[in-house]
């Protein structure tokens, strides 16, 4: 029988903390069966093999075509932004798009301002959503999930949460872009994330601040995480800037929270990709993984009540 997600979580293994920036990151491990061969986002656009742009020379809000050309698969994850086209999007989920295949993907606008051509193709900003926007996409696709099967956000709660980060950041954009976000911020973050190295052979890592468990990330190989640990750092690192002194959070209460998972229902829906986007919701958590030939490549969760 196949093991459910919520059982797997229970054998994470939980490291002892390291801070930068009122940030805490816990090193997770876990014994994850290798499974299907990819490339991320950034790899694959630098290789040449991938190619993301408007569905049509009109375009089209929620909705980006790629082409992948390579053997290997591409693994895009939940958050992550995507600069060019008519507008900057970002990812509505973790998606695997398999091997010489050409399909579409379902994101939302992060520009609010802007509806005109500046590159024909999109690339990764080196950005991925913070973890107020991510948190609240999860709900929406999740709920859309249900209603219609289709990873869909509310595109006017994301523009009101993008001008809110702007707002906070002091950011001045005139297209209302959240890049400006992290452009606006760039010292304070540059200096997280060369104090935050990766966890050696991790293959995740759980994000505190404030007192408060925020949400974790967890990938099938610790070379995953390397590949896209500067992209989550910076996303929970901006939160925390803002986030008010509290008491630090335990390995312990990590460890804790995570038996939260146990509780959880699962509900199971077609990706836009390969294989399943699994949902996960309990009274301690909510989170989503993407499941491909019965193995988890992702696992995204976010905090439901404070922890610890």
């Amino acid at each position: 029988m196949t093991q459910s997600i919520r059982e797997r979580l229970q054998d994470v293994r939980v490291a002892e903390p390291v801070e930068s920036g009122g940030l805490q990151v816990f090193g997770l491990y876990w014994e994850a069966p290798g499974g299907i061969s990819y490339r991320t986002l950034d790899e694959a656009v630098a290789a040449g093999t991938l190619e993301v742009s408007e569905v049509s020379d009109g375009g089209s809000v929620p909705q980006l075509k790629v082409h992948n050309k390579d053997e290997q698969a591409v693994f895009l994850m939940a958050g992550e932004h995507l600069r060019g086209g008519k507008q900057n999007r970002v990812l509505n989920a973790s998606i695997l798009v398999p091997a010489q295949t050409e399909l579409p993907i379902p994101v939302s606008c992060v520009e609010r301002g802007r509806w005109a051509y500046r590159a024909s193709h999109f690339a990764g900003s080196g950005s991925s959503s913070h973890s107020t926007l991510r948190k609240m996409m999860h709900g929406h696709v999740t709920r859309s999930y249900r209603s219609s099967g289709t990873p869909s956000s509310d595109q006017g709660e994301v523009w009101r949460e993008v001008d809110r980060k702007l707002t906070e950041t002091g950011s001045m954009s005139p297209t209302a872009h959240l890049d400006a976000c992290y452009e606006d911020t760039e010292p304070a973050l540059r200096e997280v994330t060369a104090q935050l190295a990766v966890p050696e052979g991790a293959c995740g890592a759980v994000f505190a601040f404030g007192g408060q468990i925020v949400g974790f990330d967890l990938f099938d190989r610790p070379q995953t995480l390397g590949r896209l640990w500067e992209k989550l750092v910076r996303a929970y690192a901006i939160d925390a800037r803002v986030a008010a002194d509290a008491a630090r959070i335990s390995a312990a209460a990590v460890r804790e929270w995570l038996q939260g998972a146990t509780a959880a229902k699962e509900e199971v829906f077609k990706s836009a990709g390969l294989g399943e986007d699994v949902r996960l919701e309990s009274p301690r958590l909510v989170a989503a993984c993407l499941r491909v030939e019965e193995q988890p490549v992702h696992v995204e969760a976010f905090a439901e009540a404070m922890a610890g």
